[in-house]
């Protein structure tokens, strides 16, 4: 019993030994945020921010790195009143879902150093002016519950947000012409957003067009905007601004700008973040009418169903006799 007693303590304090050792070795490894090619910022605009991992122990470093990143870094971003920002929509759901999580193991040898980037807005809320603090948590072993995952914590960085230049020209865009009152977004399903869309293309109503309409990420889209990324913000927006009063003079060949003059919704799928639509959209010509299929993809920002892309197939023409 006392053998039995003295290995017990022996083991408690080899335990305590290799314990101690670990977190001084945690200590030497530095994890660090910066802005990656700082600019200035409006609520509007992505937050790009390098993510380093520096070892700085005499010894391999291994860690654990998610597809996911949201199960290997959060953010803590707090107001001048203290007030921490609540998480963005999708952060929340990847972290709450059953899905499995992939991962791949990272291996950095003393004085190495591993980085990646990510957009601050894919992990918390930031809408509005103002100053804050950004920090963010690194999980090397993956995160799996906030009360038992370690995390190492990073520098704290200040974040400016301009007021919006965008912010009356993007009320005078939402007011409706017929009313005069300012369009609100609804939490619709996909197919009454793509028929709001087309409807109001039907009628000319730019205002209701746009409401649904992620004009970033069309004009992204679009062949030749590659340049778009190395754009300062300020460059940004104007081409943003011009992309869309191009649209609304009818001068660019989009066919998503053309007018329908029947449309019918043939297919709806969606999941919690994505969504498609497909409609028949027919055109009418002199003597004929040309029918096409077009295929509507949405994101949900928000509970708010957005339409970013399309593709388009000919299915021929049909004969107006």
């Amino acid at each position: 019993m006392v053998s039995l007693l003295k290995k017990t303590a022996f083991s408690g304090a080899f335990f305590l030994i290799i314990l101690g050792m670990s977190w001084a070795a945690e200590a030497d490894i530095d994890f660090s945020i910066r802005f990656y090619n700082k600019k200035i910022y409006y609520p509007e605009s992505d937050i790009e921010l390098k993510v380093t991992v520096l070892n700085k122990t005499p010894s391999t470093y291994r860690f654990r790195l998610s597809d996911n990143r949201a199960f290997s870094i959060d953010f803590d971003v707090r107001n001048m009143a203290n007030q921490p920002l609540q998480p963005y929509p999708k952060f929340t759901i990847d972290r709450n879902s059953n899905q499995p999580v992939y991962f791949r193991e990272i291996s950095i040898e003393p004085g190495e150093e591993f980085s990646f980037t990510l957009n601050l807005k894919e992990f918390v809320r930031l809408e509005d002016s103002g100053v804050y603090t950004v920090q963010a948590r690194f999980y090397p072993n993956l995160f799996t519950s906030a009360a038992t995952s370690a995390y190492k914590p990073s520098n704290t960085l200040p974040l400016s947000v301009r007021p919006s230049v965008q912010g009356m020209e993007a009320v005078q865009d939402r007011i409706d012409q017929e009313t005069g009152e300012i369009l609100k977004t609804l939490p619709l399903p996909p197919d009454q957003v793509v028929a709001y869309f087309l409807n109001a293309r039907q009628q000319s109503q730019w205002e209701k067009f746009f409401l649904y309409l992620d004009i970033e990420s069309l004009y992204r889209s679009l062949p030749g905007s590659g340049g778009y990324r190395n754009m300062s913000e300020t460059q940004r927006i104007e081409t943003l601004r011009k992309f869309k009063n191009d649209l609304k003079a009818e001068t660019l060949d989009n066919d998503i700008i053309v007018i329908p003059s029947d449309f019918e919704i043939i297919k709806t799928g969606y999941t919690p973040t994505e969504g498609t639509v497909e409609v028949i959209q027919k055109y009418n010509y002199p003597g004929y009418r040309e029918v096409k299929l077009f295929t509507y993809y949405l994101t949900k920002k928000d509970s708010i169903w957005i339409i970013y892309n399309y593709e388009v197939q000919s299915r021929g023409t049909e004969s107006l006799r």
